[in-house]
Parts: structure tokens; sequence; C-alpha cells
């Protein structure tokens, strides 16, 4: 038995919001999740009553392939679902993260636990700049709709490879402001935008796995 998408999501996101409430200086940061089916309306309106003060961190959760526990821990992205995130790591470089925990059986889970994040590696979407997942002849996609990621270590490997990191070596700079988040978010609903949908539909990956980090005025990093 494989551990479930959701568990990782569970319990690596508690404690990455420990993490952030205790050693970053965030005390009142809290994770929110995305939807599917969250009515677009009050999403935007959600986002846009934040205080302009306010940061978000954006996590995209992965979980490994394969039945075997071991490296190299292979992950899927996504083109679409890529794109849009390149989008918002456009202006926050340090805001926006792939997650890769490299667990895939519930025995070295529950081995680990309550430390998960000692096996658990973030990709910055930042890192990933200079390529284009709509044209062909850059990479990380070419002409693929997917793309595997081999994980060793602290070594992403893709087309080319990428340095990993672990939690408590994160630059968490100051993070995507609110107003800038609520205009991705509402571009996320935008019908006419060719990287929100697949054919005549949404793409229903767009926001799978997504957890943001909201980092309220009370709770700005003490520096």
């Amino acid at each position: 038995m494989k551990v479930s998408e959701k568990s990782l999501e569970l319990n690596v996101g508690a404690e990455l919001l420990q993490l952030l409430r205790e050693k970053r200086g965030m005390p009142k940061a809290y994770l929110r999740g995305l939807t599917q089916r969250e009515e677009s309306q009050e999403g935007v309106d959600f986002f846009a009553q934040l205080s302009q003060s306010a940061w978000i961190f954006a996590f995209q959760f992965k979980a490994p392939k394969g039945d075997l526990e071991g490296e190299p821990y292979q992950f899927t992205i996504r083109r679409q679902q890529h794109a849009k995130l390149s989008q918002l790591a456009g202006g926050s470089a340090r805001g926006v993260y792939y997650v890769l925990p490299y667990y895939v059986r519930p025995a070295k889970l529950q081995s680990h636990v309550p430390k998960l994040l000692s096996d658990t590696w973030f990709l910055p979407v930042g890192s990933m700049k200079g390529t284009n997942p709509f044209k062909k002849g850059t990479n990380p996609f070419n002409q693929y709709d997917t793309r595997t990621v081999s994980c060793k270590g602290g070594v992403a490997s893709i087309n080319p490879e990428y340095e990993l990191r672990r939690a408590e070596e994160l630059d968490l700079g100051e993070g995507i402001p609110a107003g800038r988040f609520t205009e991705w978010y509402a571009s996320l609903h935008d019908e006419s935008d060719e990287l929100t949908s697949v054919g005549r539909r949404k793409d229903p990956w767009l926001v799978r796995g997504l957890r943001l980090a909201i980092v309220s005025p009370a709770g700005e990093r003490r520096l």
C-alpha cells in the first residue's frame, strides 16, 4: 500500500506550518487550499479582502510515483500547471515551490513522524525560469504535456538539473503580495486563457495539491 497524496499534503503541510510559525517568525501564518469546485468570485473575494500588507507563499505538493521506496524518487510535473506556477513566480521568485516528499510506503512515513521534513525537498519554481512550457525546443517540457522529475539527494533531474533545498534552507523572501495573488487567481477562471484549459474544459490539475501559506500583518516575520 502506498502513502496517499492527501496524507502527504496533510502531514508534511502541518510540519511546514509549524516551521513557519515557530522558526521563521510568522506566528499568524495559516494554510489554505484551493479546489476546482470553489466558485471564482468567492475565491477572488477572499484574497481581495486580505490586508495589502499580507504575503502568500505557494507550495505545490507532489506525491512520488511507483510503489518502491528508495532513490531516485520520481514525480510528475504538468505543463499547464507549471506554466501558471511560473507566472506566479515571475515577480516573486522566492514565493513558489514544488514540495517533493521522499515517502512512498507507510512504514517509512511512520518511522519519520513527526519529522517528515527531514526527507522532504523543495524545488523553487523561480529557479526553473528561462523556460517556456508552450514553446517547442525549450526545457523542461519540449513537446511533452508531462515530465518526470527524477530526484536523488538534493538534485532534481529533468533536463537540465535543478538544486533542491530542505525546508530549513528555504530563502523565503517577502512572498507574493496579496493583490498580485488575487489577480493571478482570477486568471485561473478566465475562459480565454489558454493556460487554464484543456480543449474546451478547465484543466483539473491546475490547483490540485496547491497549498497557500498566508502571512497576515500581525504575523510578519521578525528579522
